[in-house]
């Protein structure tokens, strides 16, 4: 009898693009040989290609990564099967073979054998590392592979790959029969018998990894906190006003926590943290710490391939950087303005295209409404807020309604079936015509006022707090902060007499994201009742009403 840690086994993994054959064809498939006690082979990995006509389907490839471009040095279907079948460990007989999700991955290695080998019999004996870890971790928040790799120190990227999921998969089986040894099942045989009895009855409980002492041993104050794996990976960065309440709240908010929060919390295992003076110091932390770290489970404020942009006057063209030709901004990306750019093409009697109802409206052309629907929409739409302004076909009184719709709050207001493709009618049309073009005047507005902040000094006491702070910006960076003592004079920038120009050149998508959480926290303390006081330069300082209307549209 061969002990489960001295066994070579198969690891494989499929992607496919569908759920079955089927649904789908088989797109990927990557597999190695592994033994518990040792390091895994090389894994190797061929994309297979599609039956002829057939395309990668669009929710695929944003999944998985794989274009159809990809497929150019696809292998054929048989040719795989042949591969992956000379791979076996097990000559003449059926290999012993982890998958992770075994379900998936059968019914297509099935499939191949009815095409390709129906005259023999089915070389690979197939056993669940989800299904083992659901026995032998009954209480494990998740079980997915990316939440079990990482409860055991593998990271795994977000992108569903064969060769990501084979390597994961042999490092989860190192622990998995590491964990079935200590349960007294020894071999390989044994396994299948383990396997075939019924599962213990599901507790409901949830273990989390990270002791409770540790999450409860924060100190009650504002602060960072990061997410770690076993190997130190940060997880997730968040902000607090408390850093006990805030990280204690992951694990108490029951069957609230949704899926990739407890996929989240199945890999953490410790965490770490930094204190700030305030809460707005934490938010303003926070941004530069995600960026800094490009955590899987933040999905807000990651650097990724962000820019910041910079449009055209006539809203038609954006660009990375300001110049004479592109001096709106900066914007978060080079679309911000669509819908606004779109409804000034129609207020100057562009024809209302297919695409240009879709940019408008903030759908693809596809789902766009047909014409007569949109101009009913369009017509509600000018009735209502181009007429008051006294013209219906001028930039200006497009962009003074918009405005308008900013101070209404309509930008904020949400649309029940926003995201629905199809059922348009006169009102829905009108609604996000509304939406879409209060939020790009508010993105204009907020352009001009990160710029400000980018080259400024701020003064604020959070509700309740004894003491000022100060936190002097330079070039949109956090050039000093400290207390404020009672009778100290706002301090003014080292940047506030720099020209518009180069304080738009100072902004890339790092310090877009810094001045607009900047921006958005000082609204959370006038809101609360706190007070902010912003010096611009050497002579003016901004507070109290004057303020208040300011970042009321930003």
């Amino acid at each position: 009898m061969v002990a489960l840690g001295d066994l070579d086994v198969l690891i494989v993994d499929c992607q496919a693009t569908g759920a079955t054959p089927a649904l789908g064809a088989l797109l990927e498939v990557g597999w190695t040989t592994a033994r518990a006690g040792r390091a895994a082979a090389p894994v190797t990995c061929h994309r297979v290609a599609l039956p002829p006509g057939e395309s990668i389907p669009r929710m695929v490839s944003r999944i998985t990564g794989i274009e159809n471009g990809d497929l150019a040095d696809a292998i054929a279907p048989d040719d795989a099967w042949r591969r992956l079948r000379a791979a076996s460990p097990s000559a003449g007989k059926a290999a012993p073979t982890v998958i992770h999700f075994a379900r998936f991955e059968l019914a297509f290695l099935r499939d191949l054998h009815a095409r390709f080998d129906p005259e023999s019999p089915f070389p690979f004996e197939i056993v669940c590392a989800h299904e083992i870890a659901r026995r032998v971790l009954p209480d494990l928040p998740r079980r997915g592979l990316r939440a079990l790799a990482g409860y055991f120190g593998h990271g795994l990227k977000l992108e569903r790959r064969s060769a990501g999921h084979v390597e994961a998969t042999a490092q989860v089986w190192q622990h998995l029969a590491a964990e079935l040894s200590a349960k007294g099942v020894e071999s390989w045989s044994e396994l299948l018998t383990w396997l075939e009895a019924p599962a213990p009855a599901s507790t409901n409980r949830r273990a989390y990894p990270m002791p409770r002492a540790r999450r409860l041993s924060l100190p009650d104050a504002p602060g960072v906190y990061r997410m770690l794996r076993s190997n130190g990976d940060v997880l997730y960065v968040g902000k607090a006003a408390s850093l006990r309440k805030r990280v204690s709240s992951h694990f108490t908010h029951g069957a609230r926590t949704g899926e990739r929060a407890l996929e989240m919390l199945t890999q953490a295992r410790d965490l770490d943290f930094t204190p700030t003076a305030t809460p707005l110091e934490a938010a303003l932390l926070e941004c530069d710490e995600i960026k800094r770290h490009d955590p899987p489970y933040n999905v807000q404020l990651r650097q990724q391939d962000r820019l910041a942009w910079f449009a055209s006057r006539d809203l038609a063209h954006a660009a990375p950087q300001p110049d004479a030709d592109h001096g709106l901004g900066p914007l978060p990306s080079r679309h911000a303005l669509s819908p606004l750019a779109a409804a000034r093409a129609l207020v100057s009697g562009a024809p209302p295209t297919a695409a240009l109802r879709g940019r408008s409206l903030r759908v693809p052309p596809p789902f766009a409404p047909e014409e007569q629907v949109f101009a009913a929409g369009w017509a509600s739409f000018a009735d209502r807020h181009l007429a008051p302004v006294r013209s219906r076909t001028s930039w200006g009184a497009l962009l003074k309604a918009s405005c308008a719709l900013v101070q209404q709050g309509i930008v904020e207001e949400d649309d029940e079936d926003a995201d629905a493709p199809q059922g348009w009618d006169e009102d829905r049309v009108r609604r996000h015509l509304e939406r879409g073009i209060a939020s790009g005047a508010q993105l204009l507005r907020r352009a001009r006022w990160l710029c400000l902040l980018g080259d400024c000094s701020v003064a604020w006491r959070e509700p309740g707090a004894d003491v000022r702070r100060v936190v002097v910006v330079a070039g949109a960076e956090i050039a000093a902060a400290r207390d404020l003592d009672p009778d100290e004079p706002l301090p003014a920038s080292p940047g506030a007499g720099r020209a518009w120009r180069d304080r738009q050149r100072s902004f890339d998508a790092a310090r877009y994201d810094r001045m607009r959480v900047l921006a958005t926290e000082l609204k959370r303390v006038l809101a609360m009742g706190g007070t902010v006081a912003i010096r611009v330069d050497a002579r003016h300082v901004l507070e109290g009403a004057a303020l208040a209307r300011l970042v009321r549209g930003v």
